[in-house]
């Protein structure tokens, strides 16, 4: 059996691996192949693999800081702020002052953009039912129920050391 198909620590087959073994190995690796995919195919309409995010997130839940941008996707500051440049140079987002806080950038969707948003839609909602269409639909409903209650479960955890509760776009906006 090839390396790429063992698990790197205990060396078992993907084959193998059944049950609660590797199964947070196998998750990661299902969100990296996922998101390896839609990057592939949100290529060709001229979106890297952070910009596609970042269109999805403003057009979900519409303008937003800066900060919380960042927040969301995961980065730091400087990060986004290379990566918002890049995307309002080709015209993706705009960004302004807040009229309440002059400390504050909100970045907002451009015109050009939100078409883009309606292809992008098309394309997920396609990969998902290219990916699950040999999968019966019971065994898609437990397997999503499952990541549901686990995601539960480490949310609670994170907020019992202060963290905060809730999925990335349930939490509190930040202002920076």
């Amino acid at each position: 059996m090839s390396d790429a198909l063992r698990c790197r620590r205990c060396r078992v087959d993907r084959a193998e691996r059944h049950g609660t073994h590797g199964f947070g190995h196998t998750v990661k690796e299902l969100g990296r192949a996922w998101r390896a995919e839609f990057d592939r195919r949100f290529r060709p309409m001229g979106l890297s693999d952070t910009s596609w995010v970042v269109i999805w997130l403003l057009s979900e839940h519409g303008t937003l800081p800066q900060g919380r941008v960042a927040e969301l996707l995961g980065v730091e500051g400087p990060t986004l702020v290379r990566l918002l440049d890049r995307m309002e140079k080709e015209g993706w987002v705009r960004r302004q002052p807040s009229e309440t806080d002059r400390r504050v950038k909100l970045v907002a969707l451009t015109d050009q953009a939100r078409p883009v948003y309606d292809a992008m839609l098309d394309t997920g909602f396609a990969l998902r039912d290219e990916l699950m269409d040999d999968i019966p639909e019971e065994h898609v409903v437990i397997a999503h129920a499952v990541m549901l209650r686990l995601l539960d479960k480490l949310n609670a955890l994170g907020s019992q050391d202060g963290g905060e509760a809730g999925c990335e776009p349930c939490r509190p906006e930040t202002t920076d």
